[in-house]
């Protein structure tokens, strides 16, 4: 028996047979210092390059550019619909869905952040800026209903003490099975109920007994 098993073991993990027990090797991220037990999501998403368009007549730029909540890998574009003070800025998504319209001088916030600024030559109709939303590392970190990259997703329970303070580093993720929801690790004040109805759709359950070991 290795000993992330025994340790596992020890804490009481696992509380069932009735959903088989799958483990994956994974890579947690840089910085993290995570306990057997804690659960943990997936880096899916990265912000990437947001850029004013070549042909622009106006001479404004973007900027803040940052992720929000459930966006999308793929490019939005933000495309000027009416000038004036301030000009107007239709936002879409990379699946092609018109989202809240955008302001110049004001903070955009929605699946993505930005802030488009006004100077020197005015905006005309038809100037685009975009911003790229990138795939993300794919690495495990500690799972946070707060983020916005992935990993307020739960994916999967660590099988393993691992830290990764100096280095990403390789371990293993149960993501399936049947788990004690007293042992396992949460972030801040979320619990097994903010994840539970979610974790079950991916074969992960969460149990209030423990089998007999």
């Amino acid at each position: 028996m290795s000993s992330s098993t025994e340790s596992t073991t020890y804490l009481n993990l696992l509380a069932g047979d009735q959903q088989d027990l799958v483990s994956e090797a994974e890579t947690l991220d840089l910085g993290q210092d995570l306990a057997a037990a804690d659960a943990v999501g997936k880096i899916l998403r990265a912000i990437g390059v947001a850029a004013a368009d070549t042909g622009n007549t106006g001479e404004g730029d973007i900027s803040g550019e940052a992720l929000g909540a459930h966006s999308k890998i793929g490019t939005y574009t933000a495309t000027c619909t009416a000038i004036g003070a301030p000009a107007v800025f239709a936002v879409v998504d990379p699946d092609g869905e018109r989202l809240a319209d955008a302001v110049a001088e004001v903070a955009y916030d929605g699946p993505i952040a930005f802030l488009i600024e006004a100077y020197g030559v005015a905006f005309a109709v038809g100037d685009i800026f975009t911003v790229i939303v990138g795939a993300g590392s794919l690495e495990v970190t500690a799972l946070d209903s707060t983020a916005v990259d992935g990993s307020e997703d739960i994916y999967g329970v660590l099988a393993e003490d691992c830290d990764a303070s100096l280095a990403a580093t390789p371990c293993t993720v149960y993501t399936k099975g049947e788990f004690n929801r007293d042992v396992v690790g949460f972030t801040g004040t979320d619990t097994y109920a903010t994840y539970q109805a979610e974790a079950r759709k991916i074969g992960i359950i969460f149990r209030d007994t423990v089998s007999a070991a």
